[in-house]
């Protein structure tokens, strides 16, 4: 019947195909299979508290199965819940699956234990040195322990297999500014923002840095269109009054620093200024 229910998916009737699992399921609660297909139904339909209450109940009915763990387990680290994740993939660790690992060093990455998050990426890549992503998290937790030789060279290697990926672009772009190479971290974040045209980041750290290398006209064009995009934006601002500052125009450059004051918005260190823009990337991403 399953097969069944699968056809109803080829034929675009997903509310057939649920009738039929359901089904499935009260004559057989123990078939893992039914369980897993109707959650990704549900997931499919956006439907994500039915997807989570059918794993939930099925893990209990269950609880040594390895692939309904892994499938809420799944579930609650796609949707950023990591806390929950966590204990779900942590007792999957002897099932070898790189998949599983690679989340538990994104969680492990994510609350600062970069020592585990090490470990578990390093196990991918034992396994497979191009899995999707194990280069580039293995670059990105180089970065943040403020390695950025190390973590340029597995990003660019992750990017060398995925050279579309977004998120670690930008942590090389990110890796190159912070190792002090503003040429090379020029070119990568405009490479941003050839990918995607809205993505303010790499509009505002194009403009930053040109201002760094003096070049005050193309700085204020770029800077300019990030602000139009998040004209709410503290970093931009902060960026265009030192820029005003450095053309002589000491008027304007007051009024946003005096503005930025009143607010409590001055950013002191570029590490923190990255770093609100990796997250915010990732956020975009998750969503």
């Amino acid at each position: 019947m399953i097969d069944e229910a699968v056809g109803f998916l080829g034929e675009d009737k997903p509310l057939h195909a649920i009738q039929i699992l359901r089904r499935i399921i009260a004559r057989d609660p123990d078939y893992t299979d039914a369980y897993l297909k109707l959650a990704e139904i549900y997931l499919g339909l956006h439907n994500y508290d039915a997807a989570e209450n059918l794993l939930q109940d099925a893990l209990e009915r269950m609880p040594d199965d390895y692939r309904l763990a892994y499938a809420l387990g799944s579930f609650y680290f796609n949707v950023g819940e990591m806390e929950r994740a966590f204990p779900l993939l942590r007792k999957l660790t002897s099932w070898r699956n790189p998949s599983v690992h690679l989340a538990l060093a994104t969680i492990f990455l994510e609350s600062d234990n970069y020592d585990e998050a090490l470990s578990e990426v390093r196990l991918v890549l034992k396994s497979d040195a191009k899995y999707p992503d194990a280069n580039g998290l293995l670059g990105r937790v180089y970065l943040k322990r403020k390695d950025f030789p190390n973590s340029i060279k597995y990003l660019k290697r992750e990017l060398g297999i995925n050279e579309s990926s977004v998120e670690f672009r930008l942590d090389l772009a990110t890796a190159y500014y912070m190792l002090g190479d503003l040429r090379e971290a020029l070119e990568e974040f405009t490479l941003l923002i050839d990918t995607d045209p809205d993505f303010y980041p790499g509009w505002f750290m194009c403009g930053k840095i040109l201002l760094e290398l003096g070049r005050t006209g193309e700085s204020e064009f770029y800077l300019t269109r990030a602000l139009s995009i998040n004209p709410r934006s503290a970093e931009v601002l902060q960026a265009l009054a030192n820029l005003y500052s450095a053309i002589g125009e000491d008027e304007k450059a007051r009024t946003i620093f005096d503005e930025l004051a009143e607010a409590n918005a001055i950013v002191e260190d570029d590490s923190e200024t990255l770093e609100r823009i990796s997250k915010i990337n990732r956020k975009r991403k998750r969503h």
